[in-house]
C-alpha cells in the first residue's frame, strides 16, 4: 500500500486549481506543454469563450478586453510566499533581501535584461514574491540556478510555499486565530490549507502586529477532499509544516457529516474555506488545454455541486462566523449565481461582506450584479442562444470580489479567481429554519452518510476530479476492546480503522489510531527518560496501529484533536490523519530491567470508556531496552515541555560538524561547551540549541532547535539529509551536508554502534 501512495504522489497532478505541488524534477508542477516565452507561437484561442464572456456575460468593459486577451497569452509569473509567525521567516526574508535580489539586480540573459524577484505589496508584512524568470533563465543563468536551488530546499522543508498569487488570497480573508475550528472542504492539493494552519500557529500582537509562532494551539485545522488520493496528497504536504492541531479526512464535502465533542456537543466552525471544484478556466495561462475543450456546459454542470457544499457550509458554521467562496473560474454561474442561490435559502441569517478595506494594494473587481444562463454559444456574436435570467433571484447589490485579474495593471499579471467573503450574523440559531440540504443521514448498520433525496444531485464532475478511487486492498487489524463501556457514539482509547463506505462509494480502509494510557509504566519510564515536564499532556500520546503490535511510532495531538477522534465513528469520518509525529522507538540493545506490566485499578481503565482518560498499554519487545527519541517534525511542539538538562547549547562550529558528518565520533567534535557537556552524558535523545551568532563562513539569525541522538562512542542530528541542505543554506550560504569522502572513510567502522541503533 506504502509503495501504491508513494506512486499516486508522484505522477498525481492538481491542473484544474491555481495550486501547484513541488516535485523532484524543479520547483513547480506546471502540466507538460510547450515552454512559452512571451506570446505564444501560435494562436491560442476559442472564440466561444471569447463570445461567452465579452459579449454574453459582459465580465470585462469592452475597452479591456483585448489587453485582458493578451494577457492571457503570457507565462503566468512564478510566486511564493514566507510563512507568517515561523522562526526562521525573518531569516529568509533577510537572505532573499539582502543577498538573492540583489545578486539578480542588474543582469541580462541573451540581451535582455533579467528583473529580480519583488515583494507583493498587498500580501501582509511583505512575506509574498513575484518574478517572471523564463524556464530557461532559470536552468542556464548561474545566478538564477543558485536563488532556484535555494527555493527548492527551502520549500521541500517547509521554510517557503511556491503559490500562485491569487490563490493566497482566500484563507488570508479568513483571519484564522489560534484558537479557531476551521474546515477545508475542498483542500487538496494543500497550498490553502498550508496558509490555515501557519495561521492557527501564528499570534500578532495587536499593538505592534509583530507575528509570533504558537507552538501549540488549542484550535484545529480539519483538511478534507473527495478523492482518496488526494486525501492522502494532503498528507504527503502537510508533512512540510507538521502539527499537533491537523486532521485530514475522505468525505464528499455536500455530504461533510456533523462531528461530536464529548457529551454529544456538536463541533461549529469558526472558518470554513470552500474553494469548491470548478471549471478552471481562470487557469488558462498554466492550463492551456481549457482552450480547446471549453464550453459553456462545463459551468453549467457544476452550479449544483458548488451550491450543495456551500450550503452544508452554512449549516455548519457557527453564528458570528466567516465563509470565504472561491473558484478559480470566471463563470458566474459558478460565482454569483451559486451564492444568491444560497442567500435565498437562508434569508437574513448571512451577508457577504465587503472586503475592500481588506489587503490593501489588491486591485480586484466587483463581482457582477447581472448573469444569464446559457445552454450554448453561437461564435457570432449577434446568434448568442440565451437561456433563463437569474440575477433576479441575487438579494445583495454588489460585493467585492477578486474574479478579473490579468487587464495590464501593475498587480494584475496574474490568473482569473473568484472570492466572497460570507459572515454569519451573530445570535442566528446554529440550524436555520429554511435549510436546502438537511444534515446528512447517518446509517445505522454501518455509520455512513447518505444524502436526502430532496438533494438535487450534480449531474457532472469536474475534469482532474475524478470519483473517489478504492484504494488497493489491505488487511485491516481489529482488536477487541474487552474494557469498552462506551455509550452511543463515544469511542474508546482504541479507535479502529474499520471498513466503511464513502457516500461516492469508495471503500474506506485505513489503520487505527490507538490511544496510549497516559499511566502505562513503558510511556512513562520512556517521557522520564526524554526528561519531559509533569505538565506534557500525555494522555494525547497515540500510534496508528493495534496495541497487538509492536509500537514504533508515537503521535501526539492537541485535546480537540483527541475529542473529535474519540467520539465519531472513524469510518463514518473518513480520518485519514492527525497529529504530528513527535517521537519514535529507539531500541537500546538487550534489557537490563524493564517496568511490570500495567495493572488496571478502580480508577484506571486500561482500553477504558470514551473518558479522555482512557487509553490502551504499550506492547513491545520484553527482551530490548527500549527507549522514545524526539522526531525532527515534532520537535517545536514538544520542546516546551522539555527540562533544561537534555537541552545542549552548540555554537556555529558544533553545528557545521554536525551537518556535514552523519555520524561524527565524540572525539571528533570540536572543543567547547557543546562537546565538554555531551561526552559525560548517558545514551538516549537530546535537542540541540543553536543561538543566533556569526563565523567566518556563516551566519545564524535565528535560534536552531534540532534533535540529537547520543551513544556511547558517537552522535547524530536526528535530521534528514534536505533538512541539513536547507540549513546550511540558511547559514554556510552552501550545501555543507555533504561529507568529503576522507571524512567519510575516516568514520566508516567506528560508528556501527550507533547505526545498529538508528
Amino acid at each position: 500500500m506504502a509503495r501504491n501512495k508513494k506512486k499516486a504522489f508522484k505522477s498525481r497532478k492538481r491542473t484544474d486549481d491555481n495550486e501547484v505541488v513541488v516535485n523532484k524534477d524543479g520547483w513547480t508542477n506546471r502540466p507538460s506543454m510547450p515552454e512559452r516565452e512571451g506570446e505564444w507561437t501560435m494562436d491560442w484561442s476559442n472564440a466561444r469563450f471569447e463570445a461567452y464572456y465579452r459579449h454574453f456575460q459582459k465580465v470585462l468593459p469592452t475597452d479591456e478586453w483585448d489587453t485582458f486577451m493578451e494577457y492571457m497569452r503570457k507565462t503566468l509569473p512564478t510566486t511564493f510566499r514566507l510563512p507568517a509567525g515561523k522562526l526562521t521567516t525573518p531569516t529568509i526574508a533577510d537572505i532573499i533581501a539582502t543577498i538573492h535580489i540583489p545578486h539578480l539586480s542588474g543582469i541580462e540573459f541573451e540581451g535582455e535584461k533579467v528583473d529580480p524577484p519583488r515583494i507583493l505589496s498587498w500580501y501582509p508584512r511583505g512575506l509574498g514574491y513575484e518574478f517572471s524568470a523564463p524556464k530557461r533563465v532559470l536552468r542556464k543563468l548561474p545566478e538564477m540556478k543558485e536563488f532556484h536551488q535555494f527555493l527548492v530546499y527551502q520549500t521541500e522543508v517547509g521554510n517557503i510555499s511556491r503559490q500562485e498569487a491569487v490563490s493566497m488570497v482566500p484563507p488570508l480573508l479568513l483571519d484564522v486565530q489560534p484558537d479557531h475550528v476551521v474546515l477545508d472542504a475542498c483542500a487538496s492539493p494543500g497550498s490553502k490549507t498550508a496558509q490555515l494552519v501557519e495561521a492557527l500557529h501564528t499570534k500578532t500582537d495587536p499593538i505592534t502586529g509583530e507575528a509570533s509562532f504558537v507552538p501549540f494551539p488549542s484550535g484545529i485545522v480539519i483538511a478534507n477532499d473527495a478523492e482518496y488520493t488526494r486525501a492522502q496528497l494532503l498528507v504527503h504536504q502537510s508533512a512540510r509544516l507538521p502539527s499537533p492541531s491537523l486532521m485530514v479526512t475522505n468525505l464528499d464535502a455536500s455530504l461533510f457529516p456533523t462531528l461530536r465533542l464529548e457529551n454529544g456537543e456538536q463541533v461549529f466552525f469558526d472558518r470554513i474555506l470552500c474553494d469548491v471544484p470548478c471549471s478552471g478556466d481562470g487557469t488558462l495561462r498554466k492550463n492551456v488545454g481549457i482552450w480547446k475543450k471549453w464550453s459553456t456546459g462545463d459551468g453549467n454542470g457544476l452550479h449544483s455541486l458548488q451550491l450543495r457544499i456551500l450550503l452544508r457550509a452554512m449549516n455548519m458554521l457557527r453564528p458570528g462566523g466567516k465563509i470565504v467562496y472561491s473558484t478559480c473560474s470566471m463563470n458566474p454561474l459558478e460565482n454569483e449565481a451559486v451564492l444568491a442561490a444560497a442567500l435565498n435559502v437562508n434569508p437574513g441569517q448571512y451577508i457577504l461582506a465587503p472586503t475592500s478595506d481588506l489587503l490593501p494594494g489588491l486591485i480586484r473587481r466587483p463581482g457582477l450584479s447581472y448573469w444569464k444562463v446559457a445552454t450554448n454559444v453561437s461564435t457570432n456574436e449577434t446568434e448568442v442562444i440565451t437561456g433563463e435570467d437569474l440575477s433576479g433571484q441575487r438579494d445583495f447589490d454588489s460585493y467585492e470580489a477578486y474574479c478579473q485579474a490579468t487587464d495590464g495593471g501593475e498587480m494584475k499579471n496574474t490568473g482569473g479567481f473568484f472570492v466572497a467573503l460570507i459572515h454569519k450574523l451573530p445570535g442566528q440559531g446554529s440550524e436555520p429554519e429554511a435549510m436546502l440540504i438537511p444534515d446528512p443521514i447517518t446509517n445505522p448498520d454501518d455509520g455512513t452518510t447518505t444524502p436526502d433525496d430532496s438533494v438535487p444531485k450534480s449531474p457532472t464532475k469536474r475534469a482532474g476530479s475524478p470519483p473517489p478511487q478504492q484504494p488497493p486492498s489491505k488487511k485491516v487489524k481489529v482488536a477487541k476492546n474487552v474494557h469498552s463501556k462506551s455509550k452511543g457514539s463515544a469511542q474508546s482509547g482504541m479507535v479502529i480503522g474499520s471498513v466503511g463506505t464513502n457516500p461516492g462509494g469508495a471503500v474506506f480502509k485505513e489503520a487505527p489510531f490507538t490511544f496510549i494510557h497516559e499511566m502505562d509504566p513503558l510511556l512513562q519510564e520512556s517521557l522520564k527518560r526524554l526528561h519531559l515536564k509533569t505538565s506534557f499532556p500525555s494522555a494525547n500520546v497515540f500510534v496508528r496501529h493495534p496495541p497487538t503490535d509492536y509500537m514504533k511510532t508515537f503521535y501526539f495531538c492537541n485535546l480537540l484533536v483527541k475529542s473529535v477522534i474519540l467520539h465519531n465513528q472513524l469510518e463514518r469520518i473518513r480520518l485519514v490523519s492527525a497529529g504530528v509525529k513527535a517521537f519514535s522507538r529507539q531500541d537500546m540493545g538487550p534489557a537490563n530491567s524493564l517496568p511490570d506490566p500495567p495493572i488496571p485499578d478502580d480508577n484506571v481503565q486500561l482500553g477504558g470508556s470514551g473518558d479522555t482518560n482512557g487509553g490502551t498499554s504499550i506492547n513491545y519487545p520484553r527482551d530490548r531496552q527500549v527507549a522514545l527519541r524526539f522526531t525532527n517534525e515534532g520537535i517545536l511542539t514538544v520542546v516546551g515541555f522539555v527540562n533544561d538538562e537534555v537541552k545542549i547549547p552548540a555554537d556555529l562550529e558544533t553545528l557545521k560538524r554536525l551537518l556535514s558528518l552523519q555520524f561524527p565520533l565524540l572525539d571528533q567534535l570540536v572543543s567547547g561547551s557543546f562537546a565538554e557537556l555531551i561526552r559525560p552524558k548517558s545514551t538516549g535523545s537530546y535537542i540541540v540549541i543553536v543561538e543566533p551568532g556569526n563565523t567566518e563562513d556563516g551566519v545564524l539569525r535565528h535560534t536552531l532547535i534540532l534533535p540529537l541522538w547520543k551513544s556511547s562512542t558517537s552522535v547524530s542530528l536526528m535530521v534528514d539529509k534536505q533538512g541539513k541542505s536547507a540549513i546550511s543554506l540558511q547559514v554556510f550560504g552552501k550545501d555543507v551536508s555533504q561529507p568529503s569522502k576522507a571524512e567519510d572513510n575516516s568514520a566508516k567502522g567506528k560508528t556501527g554502534d550507533l547505526e545498529d541503533e538508528l
